[in-house]
C-alpha cells in the first residue's frame, strides 16, 4: 500500500483518523501503532516479523544501555552499544546486501572457473533502511545521554513504525520528537495544514513524477544504438525531474500525514536544484539523511578535526556509505564516491560557495555546512 493508492486515500487513512480521534488520549499511541503495523503488513506480509524483532531488540538494548550509563559503567554501556550496532547492521546487511555480495562472489568464481555458491535470494523488507537507522540512532542517543530510554514499548514501537515515515522517510531521530509522544495536540489548523501538505505531495508524485517517468522510461528503453543525442538528454532531464518530485512528494505526504495526527516532522528538502555547489546540494537534499550520517558516522570518525587528509578520508567514507545506503549496486557506490570526490575538490579549491570572502554578508561568515563546521 502506497500513499497515492486508492486503498490508502479512501479507506486506510479515513478509518485510521476516525479511530484515532474516537479513542481516548491514553490509547491513541496504541491505535497508531496498530494502524502502522497493519500498514506495514499490507506491503511486507510475513516480513513484519523482522520489524517486530527490531522493535523488541532495540527497546531492551536501549533499556540496558541506559541503565549502564546511569550507573556510570561506561565499559558495559560501550559493550552493549557495540552489540546493538553490530546486530542492527548485520540485520540490514543480510537482507539488503547479501544478494549483492553473493553475486559478486559468483562473478569472481566464474572468472576463476569455480562453481557458484548455493544461494536462495533474500527478499528485501520494505523500509528496512529507515527502521534500522531509527533503532540505531535511538540506542546511540541513549548511550550518549541525549535522551532517556523509553519505559513503554508501545511508545517505542510507535516511534519505530509510525506509518507516515516508515517506508520512505524522512529519517526521524527519537530526540527530535520525544516530547510529542506524551504531549501533542491536534486542532483544525493541524488537520487542514496537514491535509494541504499531503495533497501537495500527492500532486508532486502523481501529476509530475509519474508523468515524466513515462518520458524517462521511454528514452532509456530505446536500444542503445538507436538512442539519439536528443533522446538521451530528454531521458536524463525527465529522470532528474522524476526523482526529485517523487521523493520530495513522498516527504511532503509524510510530513502532512504526521501533522494530521499531531506530530511535527523535520523538513527533508530545501530547493536542492537551486544549490550553488555539490556541498550546498547535500545541505538541501534528503536533509534528515545528511544529518544522520553527520551525527552517527562523520563526527565519530573525527569530522573536520585535523583537517587535511583525515577530513577527506572521512568524507569519502560517509559518501561511500551514502551510496551503499541508497542501494546494493555498484552504480550507487560509484554515485556516492563521485559526489564525495566532487566535495573534496570543492573543499581544496574553495568552490563550495559562490560568494567571494568579502561578500558573505554583514557577519563576514559563510553559510554553515556540517562538513565544514564540525570540529
Amino acid at each position: 500500500m502506497v500513499f497515492s493508492s486508492v486503498q490508502f486515500i479512501f479507506f486506510f487513512l479515513p478509518i485510521a483518523l476516525a479511530v484515532y480521534f474516537a479513542a481516548p488520549w491514553p490509547l491513541r499511541n496504541a491505535v497508531l501503532l496498530v494502524a502502522s503495523l497493519i500498514f506495514y503488513t499490507w506491503g511486507a506480509g510475513e516480513l513484519v516479523s523482522l520489524l517486530l524483532v527490531s522493535i523488541v531488540g532495540n527497546f531492551f538494548f536501549g533499556h540496558a544501555i541506559g541503565r549502564a550509563r546511569e550507573a556510570g559503567n561506561l565499559r558495559k554501556r560501550n559493550v552493549l552499544l557495540a552489540i546493538d550496532i553490530i546486530g542492527n547492521l548485520a540485520l540490514l546487511g543480510y537482507y539488503k546486501y547479501a544478494n549483492f555480495a553473493v553475486s559478486q562472489i559468483d562473478g569472481l568464481f566464474d572468472a576463476l572457473g569455480m562453481g557458484r555458491l548455493h544461494w536462495s535470494s533474500v527478499a528485501l523488507p520494505i523500509g528496512i533502511s529507515f527502521f534500522t537507522f531509527h533503532g540505531l540512532s535511538y540506542c546511540v542517543d541513549v548511550g550518549r545521554g541525549r535522551c532517556s530510554p523509553l519505559r513503554n514499548i508501545v511508545d517505542f514501537g510507535l516511534y519505530m513504525t509510525l506509518f507516515p515515515q516508515l517506508v520512505a522517510g524522512p529519517i526521524i531521530r527519537y530526540h527530535e520528537i520525544a516530547e510529542q509522544f506524551q504531549h501533542r495536540t491536534v486542532g483544525v489548523v493541524d488537520l487542514s495544514e496537514g491535509a494541504s501538505r499531503f495533497m501537495w505531495g500527492l500532486a508532486k508524485k502523481v501529476i509530475i513524477a509519474d508523468a515524466v517517468a513515462e518520458v524517462a522510461n521511454g528514452a532509456f528503453g530505446l536500444p542503445a544504438g538507436s538512442r539519439s543525442f536528443t533522446a538521451a538528454w530528454v531521458g536524463v532531464l525527465a529522470y532528474t525531474i522524476q526523482i526529485y518530485f517523487d521523493f520530495s512528494g513522498y516527504s511532503d505526504m509524510a510530513i502532512g500525514l504526521a501533522r494530521m495526527f499531531g506530530f511535527r516532522f523535520p523538513e527533508n528538502f530545501n530547493r536542492p536544484y537551486s544549490a550553488y555547489s555539490v556541498t550546498d546540494f547535500w545541505r538541501r537534499w534528503h536533509i534528515t539523511l545528511s544529518n544522520w550520517f553527520r551525527d552517527y558516522l562523520y563526527i565519530p570518525l573525527g569530522g573536520n578535526i585535523g583537517q587535511g587528509p583525515r577530513t577527506y578520508v572521512n568524507l569519502l567514507i560517509v559518501f561511500f556509505a551514502t551510496g551503499l545506503w541508497h542501494g546494493a549496486n555498484w552504480t550507487f557506490i560509484i554515485w556516492g564516491l563521485y559526489h564525495g570526490a566532487i566535495m573534496l575538490i570543492e573543499r581544496v579549491k574553495g568552490w563550495r560557495y559562490l560568494e567571494s570572502p568579502g561578500s558573505r554578508g554583514s557577519t563576514g561568515r559563510s553559510p554553515s555546512c556540517w562538513w565544514r563546521s564540525v570540529g
